[in-house]
């Protein structure tokens, strides 16, 4: 039997297993938040010091997955969009962590309330429903999350003391515009750029600012870095204060991952070594387009397809993301279709304007919302034909599927072998609206080669340079027979007019040498 002393010191391995657990808590998935909140439920005096051993943890296998989601409402169960939403990721397999933030201005369809921010979609039917709209629109499945209110996140930077973080000068006004939004007794204004200490106000001010630099893109760096910089902070903090910042951080934090499982995480993570964050942004900069859009405000127009594959392979193949795999010709398409709408919309009503995202926008959202009345006459649901030319014929047939519409496919001749097996034409064409389920047509090119053309009476040097601009080489025979001095140098037969050939193939031409005897 061990001494008294050995189970009250805690070994260095056990220490790391909390340290994690209360990053997790508060970074990755509230790990020891689900334990204490469970254990203070049932028993009363919890000791942090109960757990003296590694032996009641497991490692979880593979890659777990959990949403990190940032309110600012002051209570938990009240409506209010996401201010920051980030996947977190524990990766056993190759022993990481990662971060994805996606951008709180992108451009999705919420199931059931159609088009909108992704940032509404906690507001309209809490995680839930931002789980499902992550899935529905990156293909990207999500099962567990964490969700803490702004109140949370400074209590998290106060209750380790504060945080260093290097300022840049244009972000003071910013910065100084948001500390203590949600607090009575406000933290000072910063004044001098650099590296410097900021409280809990400050910190939470720094993580929000989106007008400035890069705008929401850089604002999402900001958050992963804090993050970041609060994970290596959190294991130099004593466990002494791990109770009482927990206990603090208890009305701030709601998750639905069970506290066994919350310390296993933990645990999992303790076997990594080095607590370092790979991350990724979504949507890339190369595959969005920021503006005012329709009656929408300012959103992120995306390219889903593209930005859930980059998304998948950073998480599930260890794949970093680099701009030399993006389909440009794709994501100018799907561009094309929004602006395109945009445009129509701008006809319409006049250009769009920028949306206040309060309450009144909310109710207006829940008031647009599609019925699910079954007992109502069926009105037939116009939808746009997308623009799909230039799209490999998969990709546009899963693009007209996405609005619910069929393909019909037909072949048609091209002579540019780069436009083969991509859509060359469509009909009805881009814009109109047809019904949904209807049937669309696209022409799909078919290479056939180069036609011969007919060069009869050209001259010989324009007769070459025709050819090699359709990349065909030129054999040329001179005759004599029924030359003059008029037709001297002109082309007298083409062979092989009319016909397909390979690019580059030699084609004979005749041309008339007139000799003067």
């Amino acid at each position: 039997m061990k001494p008294e002393k050995d189970k009250k010191k805690m070994s260095k391995k056990t220490k790391i297993i909390i340290t994690i657990s209360i990053i997790l808590a508060l970074l990755v998935g509230s790990v020891v938040f689900g334990y204490f909140y469970v254990r203070s439920k049932i028993y009363s005096n919890s000791d942090i010091s109960d757990i003296t051993t590694e032996d009641s943890f497991e490692e979880v296998p593979g890659i777990t997955n959990i949403l990190l989601i940032g309110t600012d409402a002051r209570d938990l169960n009240e409506r209010a969009r996401s201010d920051s939403i980030i996947i977190a990721t524990i990766d056993n397999n190759t022993k990481k962590l990662k971060l994805s933030s996606i951008m709180r201005d992108t451009f999705v369809d919420i199931p059931g309330y159609g088009e909108q921010k992704i940032n509404a979609a906690l507001a309209l039917g809490g995680p839930e429903l931002l789980m499902k709209t992550i899935k529905e629109n990156f293909n990207f499945t999500l099962d567990k999350y964490v969700m803490v209110n702004f109140w949370g996140f400074e209590d998290i930077i106060d209750g380790i003391g504060g945080i260093e973080v290097d300022v840049k000068d244009y972000e003071i006004p910013e910065i100084n515009k948001f500390i203590g939004e949600v607090r009575d007794v406000k933290s000072p204004p910063l004044t001098t750029p650099g590296l410097q200490h900021l409280d809990g106000q400050q910190a939470l001010a720094y993580a929000r600012i989106r007008k400035v630099g890069n705008g929401s893109y850089e604002r999402t760096e900001r958050q992963r870095r804090v993050l970041d910089i609060v994970a290596e902070k959190m294991m130099d903090v004593s466990v002494v204060k791990y109770p009482g910042l927990l206990y603090d951080l208890l009305p701030s934090v709601k998750t639905n991952i069970e506290p066994l499982t919350l310390l296993n995480y933990a645990y999992t993570v303790s076997k990594f070594g080095e607590l370092k964050f790979e991350q990724l942004q979504i949507p890339a900069t190369e595959l969005s387009q920021g503006g005012l859009y329709r009656n929408k405000g300012w959103v992120l127009l995306t390219d889903k397809e593209q930005n859930g594959k980059i998304l998948n392979d950073f998480i599930y193949n260890d794949k970093p993301y680099s701009s030399e795999d993006i389909d440009k010709d794709h994501f100018n398409s799907v561009m094309a279709n929004y602006n395109a709408l945009n445009n129509e919309y701008k006809q319409q009503h006049g250009e769009p304007t920028h949306i206040e995202e309060n309450d009144d926008e909310l109710d207006k959202i829940e008031q647009e919302k599609p019925s699910n009345n079954t007992t109502d006459p069926e009105v037939p649901k116009l939808v746009k034909v997308p623009s799909v030319v230039g799209l490999s014929k998969d990709t546009a047939i899963s693009e007209l599927n996405k609005k619910e519409l069929k393909a019909n496919v037909k072949e048609i001749d091209v002579t540019d072998e780069n436009q083969s097996g991509k859509v060359i034409s469509i009909s009805p064409g881009v814009g109109s609206e047809v019904e949904r389920g209807s049937e669309v047509t696209i022409n799909i090119g078919k290479y056939v080669g180069v036609e011969i053309p007919n060069l009869v009476g050209e001259s010989e040097s324009n007769a070459r340079e025709k050819l090699r601009a359709l990349k065909l080489n030129c054999f040329v025979e001179y005759v004599t027979d029924g030359a003059t001095e008029a037709n001297n140098g002109m082309v007298k037969t083409v062979f092989g007019v009319g016909t397909h050939v390979k690019e580059w193939t030699e084609v004979k031409i005749l041309v008339y040498k007139y000799v003067n005897e």
